[in-house]
């Protein structure tokens, strides 16, 4: 009996998976099934209809090992294996296999699969899998997978992954993998990955990977990358990488790395931003890279072809801004060598300094941020192209004979007038407006004098106002006024 058992049950899913197209013909003749209430089976052809089980549906079947029968309008319980050929639409529950070569509709319970041939739509629970031939919709769970061979929609959990050949939407959460060969959309969870073809569109998380074969769109969280083939847009975070072979728009976060061919919105990344254009706001531990950048970038390196707007870092390098080298004597013995990057209006200067006016080796480093401006911004009476104004805040590391990260630090706020001398040489001086903060004994002397010097918890802080004056080399040229600037992009005052 066992044996028949078996041998019915890898007759039923042959049957299920053969190319014969029989069924796509026999699903027209629902009309011609005859009805029963009842039938019992012990297990095919020992039923109550005997070898005719395929012309007959009934409300109520039971199936006491398994069952083959044409249709299910009710409820139906086997102990293995319930099949109908043609549809199943009701409650069931088998030890082992609920299936059918048409559609499946309702509750569906089985130990191991529910399988269809057709749609499978309504509540089903399995051990191993939920496999529909056609589209997969309700409320399913599995212990392995549900699989749909057209879209999959719903509420869907499963061990370790929820794959159709078509869409994929709704709530689902699996082990490993959600992946579709059409969209992805909805709310997504998968221990590895959220795969499709085409877009992705909802909130996705994923251990590893957010993939799409076009665009991605919505709030994506990734453990090492979201990756689109289109483009990507909304609130993307990643402990690795962010890249879109297209545009990228929105808020970006991402441990590593943030890629794509045109980026607009407000960019993270531990490591680097690297795109064709950037517009926008970008802050890049190490760098920024593009062709052409527009906005504010913040990073230790950023690089472009074409840069409007205001960089800070410690090299900011694009082919249409400045490059200077400033050499400046400040109060206190301060020599200093700036190299001074940027654009013609905002520039940042790495500062590298010795003291030549004590009898011990003071050297300090530092960063500065400036804003250049036409001289008649800042004294508008005063009317000469080759005057300028640099407001400047710089911030500076002193350390006595050899390298120490122990804190010493001068603030140093720098109104500076300058003139220059052909297109490669200017002169500039102004006050300094400085502030010291020092753990370093002797750390006084790098002040003439103290407007206050209080004490507090171990800190000696220094306030002064001295002076700075210096030389910048190489190319320079005339900044027109902010009103100037401002028209030109449409702004009405």
């Amino acid at each position: 009996m066992i044996q028949r058992l078996l041998l019915f049950s890898i007759f039923c899913l042959g049957l299920l998976f053969s190319t014969n197209q029989s069924f796509a013909q026999d699903n027209t003749d629902y009309d011609r099934l005859k009805y029963r209430k009842w039938r019992v089976t012990l297990f095919p052809p020992l039923s109550t209809n005997w070898t005719n089980a395929p012309d007959y549906t009934a409300r109520y079947s039971i199936n006491i090992l398994g069952g083959y029968h044409g249709g299910l309008d009710g409820g139906e319980i086997g102990g293995l294996i319930n099949y109908n050929k043609y549809y199943a639409h009701g409650f069931q529950l088998a030890g082992l296999v609920n299936a059918t070569g048409g559609d499946m509709a309702g509750i569906n319970i089985a130990g191991g699969i529910n399988l269809s041939k057709d749609e499978m739509s309504g509540m089903q629970f399995s051990g191993l899998a939920n496999i529909s031939g056609n589209d997969l919709e309700g409320i399913q769970g599995s212990g392995l997978f549900n699989i749909a061979g057209d879209n999959s929609s719903g509420l869907q959990f499963a061990g370790i992954g929820n794959i159709a050949r078509g869409d994929i939407e709704g709530l689902q959460g699996s082990g490993i993998i959600n992946a579709a060969w059409g969209d992805i959309s909805g709310l997504q969870a998968a221990g590895v990955a959220n795969i499709a073809r085409e877009d992705v569109e909802g909130l996705q998380a994923a251990g590893v990977l957010n993939f799409a074969g076009s665009d991605i769109s919505g709030l994506q969280a990734a453990g090492a990358a979201n990756i689109a083939f289109g483009d990507i847009e909304g609130l993307m975070a990643a402990g690795g990488v962010n890249i879109a072979r297209q545009n990228a728009s929105g808020l970006f976060a991402a441990g590593l790395l943030n890629i794509a061919n045109d980026v607009e919105g407000l960019v993270f990344s531990g490591g680097a931003n690297i795109a064709k254009n950037l517009e926008g706001v970008q802050f890049a531990s190490l760098l920024n890279f593009s062709e052409k950048a527009t906005g504010v970038q913040i990073g230790l390196i950023n690089i472009a072809k074409e840069f409007e707007g205001v960089p800070i870092g410690f090299v900011s390098l694009y082919g249409n801004g400045r490059k200077n080298m400033d050499v400046r004597f400040s109060d206190g013995g301060f020599t200093d060598i700036g190299l001074t990057l940027g654009t013609y209006r905002v520039y940042n200067s790495a500062i590298f300094g010795y003291n030549t006016l004590l009898d011990r080796d003071v050297y300090r480093i530092g960063l500065a941020v400036g804003l250049e401006k036409n001289i008649n911004d800042s004294f508008q009476n005063w009317k000469n192209e080759s005057m300028y104004v640099n407001q400047e805040f710089s911030v500076t590391h002193q350390f006595e004979e050899e390298w120490t990260r122990k804190l010493n630090l001068i603030y140093s706020y720098k109104f500076l007038l300058g003139k220059r001398f052909g297109s490669g040489f200017s002169l500039y001086g102004g006050p300094t407006f400085n502030a010291q903060i020092s753990r370093v004994s002797g750390s006084e002397d790098y002040a003439w004098y103290s407007l206050w010097s209080p004490e507090w918890k171990g800190r000696d802080y220094r306030f002064w106002v001295g002076f700075t004056a210096g030389i910048r080399l190489f190319k320079q040229k005339a900044i027109p006024k902010f009103k100037d600037e401002f028209d030109n992009w449409d702004i009405d005052w």
